[in-house]
């Protein structure tokens, strides 16, 4: 990409209702939770540092049973796969990926990636429900057409529930255009941490 002057946007993220991502912060002592524009939806910025941070054993946070998406062998795959290189996913981590698998059964949650310098970039996306992977993962590559309303993160937010209005698509009606860096985002999160870890672009030329 060329040099930044002002128009890059990065941003690796889980997504998903507050509280499971409340949940999902107290596996890091740095991670930390931002409200978004949609009532009772949030977001936890993921650096690679923060993602490296987490592993398997990250799970005993959330307290759950044996997951539905079958042995540990199965599961070992399944993460390897969401975390390769044909995945799309830069920071996704097999560690943090067990934990979206987990925190899921709660309540869906979605892991957003995006890089753009003007139009120039790629996004990707995937959702977990119930333990499962239900969506992606998903990429849209930099020599890929970008059609809103089948974006990544766009079908993402969706699947959370999320609703286009008009033109505003579903990343500017969550608001995640609000800053263009995830370390902003994490200083934005800062206020928000508790004990127990609590915490446009409508085109790819735009904030995203």
């Amino acid at each position: 990409m060329a040099t930044d002057e002002g128009l890059r946007y990065e941003l690796s993220a889980v997504v998903g209702s507050l509280p499971v991502l409340e949940t999902l912060a107290s596996a890091h002592p740095d991670a930390r939770v931002v409200p978004l524009a949609v009532p009772g939806l949030g977001l936890l910025p993921v650096t690679a540092t923060l993602a490296a941070g987490i592993t398997p054993a990250s799970l005993c946070v959330l307290g759950t049973g044996p997951l539905p998406g079958g042995t540990p062998d199965a599961a070992h795959h399944r993460r390897t796969w969401l975390t390769g290189p044909e995945s799309g996913f830069d920071v996704l981590t097999p560690g943090l990926a067990a934990l979206l698998e987990a925190g899921s059964v709660r309540a869906p949650l979605a892991w957003i990636e995006a890089e753009y310098l003007g139009q120039d970039g790629r996004q990707a996306a995937a959702v977990w429900s119930s333990g499962m992977l239900v969506c992606g993962p998903l990429l849209l590559g930099p020599r890929e057409e970008f059609v809103s309303a089948r974006a990544p993160i766009s079908i993402a937010l969706r699947t959370l529930g999320v609703v286009a209005a008009g033109r505003r698509d579903e990343f500017v009606v969550a608001g995640l255009g609000t800053h263009r860096r995830t370390a902003d985002w994490c200083a934005a999160g800062r206020g928000t941490a508790f004990p127990g870890g609590r915490g446009a672009p409508g085109d790819p030329g735009g904030a995203r």
